[in-house]
């Protein structure tokens, strides 16, 4: 036990030997030790040191006493005034770590286990620093591809949403259409209906006689891609007429009925096939097998659309001719 106790300036020292032992040693848990009977003056989990302010060299007693007293730590020694020749032969072959100190704040190793000692806090410290630099550099990485990764998302799902839009405004452009040319067809039948109370059941029997849906998805494969087109626009014409029909056949009361409404429905797929096989929503060249294949699913959803016409179709009435016997008797009095 050192004179800390009588001594506020030995109490200083031991400050000095622990700052030193923490930050130059790199042993951070070192703390002094309470002045309550303590054999030695600093202790951490692998350290143990004296502190010795005496204006006198240290012998080897002081030495002894660290030296059982730090048992399987590191033992240090800490001297304001050097040590005997003595001291230092016998810490050489103990293994103590000898250190010199002045007032000014300055400490040097004495001996080789006291360099040996400071080089390994250096190469523990850097390692250390390495390893802490690694760490950081590794979380910057990571951090810096996180951000990576939500920019491009946030660009992704950008791009998403503006080709939903796009797709959106399509769509209402596509369906605007169809609904401008379905009521044309609408308004010109009814007028036709008007002029001729036959008209509307000779347009149905003219849809149920056509096979130009069947005809075109039977020789979708011998198509070239200058007659598809104008085959496209024919089948087109039909669903768009069938559609007109099915408004003018139902009156608006019965347009909630499933019958109408997988009426109505099949021809939106068959345009929409019919878009498909043509094109519409992609670029380039659509293959022979994918214009075959949506032509066949135009014609299976005219079929559906033309059953429903053909059943909800007014029966016709037929037009008896008028006697003409009387007539021409009439004619034949009068000349």
């Amino acid at each position: 036990m050192s004179a800390a106790g009588r001594d506020p300036q030995w109490r200083e020292a031991e400050r000095f030997a622990e700052r030193h032992a923490r930050m130059v040693l790199a042993l951070v848990d070192v703390r002094v030790t309470p002045d309550d009977g303590s054999p030695v003056d600093l202790l951490g989990d692998d350290f143990a040191a004296m502190v010795d302010r005496s204006r006198a060299p240290v012998d080897t007693t002081p030495l002894e006493r660290l030296r059982i007293s730090a048992g399987a730590r590191t033992a240090a020694f800490y001297s304001r005034s050097g040590y005997a020749k003595t001291a230092l032969l016998w810490a050489d072959r103990h293994a103590v770590a000898l250190f010199a100190y002045t007032d000014d704040g300055y400490a040097a190793p004495v001996n080789q286990a006291a360099r040996d000692l400071m080089e390994r806090a250096h190469a523990d410290s850097e390692r250390k620093v390495l390893t802490e630099i690694a760490q950081v550099s590794r979380h910057a990485n990571e951090l810096k591809a996180e951000m990576e990764r939500r920019e491009r998302d946030a660009y992704a799902a950008a791009l998403r949403e503006k080709e939903k839009a796009r797709a959106a405004e399509a769509a209402r452009r596509v369906a605007r259409e169809r609904s401008e040319s379905i009521l044309g067809r609408t308004v010109a039948l009814l007028l036709r209906v008007q002029l001729d109370s036959r008209a509307l059941n000779g347009t149905v029997k003219t849809l149920a006689e056509s096979s130009v849906a069947d005809a075109v998805a039977d020789a979708a494969g011998r198509l070239t891609m200058f007659e598809r087109p104008a085959a496209l626009a024919r089948v087109r014409h039909q669903f768009l007429e069938v559609a007109a029909t099915l408004d003018v056949i139902t009156p608006p009361s019965e347009r909630e009925a499933s019958s109408y409404r997988s009426a109505r429905r099949a021809v939106e797929d068959g345009l929409d096939a019919l878009d498909e096989a043509g094109g519409e929503h992609v670029s380039g060249h659509v293959a022979p097998d994918v214009v075959a294949h949506e032509l066949r699913r135009a014609a299976r959803s005219w079929q559906i659309v033309l059953a429903e016409v053909v059943r909800a179709a007014p029966p016709l009435t037929p037009t008896v001719p008028t006697q003409r016997v009387p007539q021409h008797r009439a004619e034949t009095l009068t000349s």
